[in-house]
């Protein structure tokens, strides 16, 4: 038996693969019309210490600082695995991207558990390769 997604879960995902490009651009602008005044952003592990939750305003000003750390980056889709429930969609997904200063590969792997209400995304938990991220942002808190 085949199960079908629902039309909420499909428009859930198709969001977030628009919250990525926009990530991976660095669009902020785009994102700030999109997000809900009550949005929050997560990183983890806590060993890296960038675990503070922060708001709308404090993502979209890490999105921008992002951009100045990369000469490119996308998200690779299709994800690596998909796992979806009521108002919630969990991606595990490779990023890749060039530094800026180095020239250097940037290559990470990501779990991004998205939370929705209806269509507006208000939580991003974001799960990242703990000692690929230290090696390549060595300093706390970025």
């Amino acid at each position: 038996m085949q199960i079908q997604p629902s039309l909420a879960s499909t428009q859930q995902l198709e969001i977030a693969y628009a919250f990525l490009a926009s990530c991976s651009t660095f669009d902020a602008d785009v994102l700030a019309d999109s997000l809900p005044a009550q949005f929050t952003h997560e990183v983890f592990p806590a060993t890296i210490d960038v675990t503070a939750k922060r708001d709308k305003d404090k993502f979209l000003a890490l999105l921008r600082l992002s951009g100045t750390f990369f000469e490119r980056f996308e998200f690779v889709i299709p994800p690596l695995d998909i796992v979806q429930g009521p108002d919630v969609v969990t991606l595990h997904l490779k990023g890749n991207g060039t530094m800026q200063k180095t020239g250097k590969p940037y290559n990470n792997e990501y779990m991004l558990t998205f939370r929705f209400e209806g269509e507006k995304i208000v939580s991003v938990r974001e799960f990242v390769d703990s000692k690929y991220t230290a090696e390549n942002f060595p300093a706390p808190g970025v």
